[in-house]
């Protein structure tokens, strides 16, 4: 039996958003236009996600400028944009790209799946209970969120079939404070609607796939652990939709459970213990 649930977890989901790194981008003229392109290397979706419009002068838009462009995986020379010279006997320039910011995933996507049943991220023949559920009192207020209360090493199964667009396992760092935030090991798989699982705290070196593995439903993925801003050995599961209008949040989304034998399905609470028999 798990001693005692007389720890507080301490998640602050605002440090754990997924990192995207920056999409390649680059111009190239061709005689009286100017064409803006991007690259996405990464074997999933991204979003690049412009903070306005471009400055130009005696230059026109040959299109609308759309301020969230989706790259296609392993993509090249993607045409984020492209503008006309108006007036060919004046000279042209190109003022001013607004900045910019991307993210994993698509993030024009407004709706999901939300009758699709998630297993228990455990082996059958486990329980654990849920020592912080959706909106938490300690840390997942107005955040749909889980804290599994498990041993360190306890093995993890992916609760959805998906691509893995990031895994990090090299922490051995774990703390009650904010000090150790960005030491948590995690793994994050993208579903075919366009969610993201991510399951956080895992053990070092306890990972067991990497960014493009595809994986099934009830595949081994890590080894949970004690790492990050945590004052004890849990899993933290959260799903989300990729969000351009708050990208240091996460738009969080409740799932349903198979539970028991696995003839029910159901959103799981806070305080309750969770078996698995499937």
């Amino acid at each position: 039996m798990m001693k005692k649930l007389l720890f507080v977890i301490l998640l602050g989901q605002f440090f754990i958003a997924y990192s995207q790194k920056p999409a390649k981008m680059y111009f190239e003229v061709k005689k009286d236009t100017v064409f803006y392109y991007a690259d996405n290397i990464e074997t999933y979706p991204i979003s690049v996600a412009f903070t306005g419009q471009p400055e130009l002068e005696n230059l026109r838009m040959a299109d609308p400028f759309k301020t969230i462009q989706v790259l296609r995986p392993n993509t090249m020379k993607n045409k984020v944009a492209s503008f006309v010279v108006t007036d060919r006997k004046k000279g042209w320039k190109l003022k001013k790209m607004p900045d910019y910011f991307t993210l994993a995933g698509d993030a024009t996507i407004q709706t999901y799946d939300t009758e699709y049943v998630y297993d228990l991220p455990f082996r059958k023949g486990k329980s654990f209970n849920i020592y912080q559920g959706y909106n938490g009192t300690y840390s997942h207020q107005n955040e749909n969120s889980l804290d599994f209360v498990m041993p360190e090493g306890t093995e993890i199964m992916a609760a959805r079939e998906g691509i893995v667009i990031d895994a990090v396992q090299d922490s051995n760092t774990g703390c009650p404070n904010i000090s150790c935030a960005n030491q948590a090991n995690y793994v994050s798989i993208m579903h075919t609607d366009g969610t993201i699982a991510q399951y956080f705290h895992l053990k070092q070196n306890g990972v067991k796939v990497k960014a493009g593995d595809k994986v099934k439903k009830g595949d081994p993925i890590a080894l949970s652990g004690n790492t990050g801003w945590t004052n004890g050995p849990h899993l933290h599961f959260v799903c989300f939709l990729p969000d351009a209008s708050k990208p240091k949040q996460k738009n969080t989304l409740k799932t349903l459970f198979r539970t028991g034998d696995g003839s029910k399905s159901e959103y799981l609470s806070e305080k309750k213990t969770y078996a698995r028999q499937y």
